[in-house]
């Protein structure tokens, strides 16, 4: 059974999430969901975002709720596409939002935007992520910042290397991670 998502706090606050039905599809955890958005604090009012791999759209949509003013959402499954959209309608964001179903990497070459603030959270099995980590500071806005969920698997500072990304905050929570990575 899957677990239920929700939004924690703002003007969506308590809404449940849909999940798409896709093989090996995990939401972030309530617990990191609301560390992370602890750490974020301001950074989110006003924020454009950007959610990639956005699956049900959880992170951006909970953006959304706490006063961000727009968000972009990355998908290449037309699943998740279709339930982010569903979820947006759900929360009343739908004129804040656009949903892209698009391969992250192909929609990051032409971002119609800079962002204020990106969500990353693909598979954790994935860890090619060298191209994708590259080309996100030609997306970040000045005092932007790169939220990466992932595995142990994954070293992001060994990936910022040929990069001006640097590495701002680690957490970890059971098996999961976020790094936050800033210009």
């Amino acid at each position: 059974m899957k677990k239920e998502i929700r939004i924690t706090t703002g003007i969506a606050k308590n809404k449940r999430l849909k999940s798409p039905d896709i093989e090996d599809f995990r939401a972030v955890q309530e617990i990191a969901k609301s560390s992370l958005f602890s750490i974020l604090g301001g950074k989110i009012n006003n924020a454009t975002c950007l959610d990639l791999y956005a699956g049900s759209g959880n992170l951006g949509i909970e953006a959304l709720s706490r006063g961000a003013d727009w968000c972009d959402f990355v998908d290449s499954n037309p699943k998740s596409t279709q339930v982010i959209e569903e979820n947006l309608v759900n929360c009343g964001f739908i004129e804040r939002a656009e949903v892209i179903r698009k391969d992250v990497l192909k929609f990051l070459v032409n971002a119609p935007r800079n962002y204020d603030v990106v969500f990353i959270d693909p598979f954790y099995k994935d860890t090619t992520h060298k191209y994708l980590v590259s080309n996100l500071e030609n997306i970040l806005n000045k005092d932007g910042i790169v939220v990466f969920f992932h595995g142990d698997n994954l070293n992001l500072k060994n990936l910022t290397i040929s990069t001006n990304l640097k590495v701002a905050d680690e957490r970890k929570f059971g098996k999961s991670y976020f790094t936050l990575l800033t210009l």
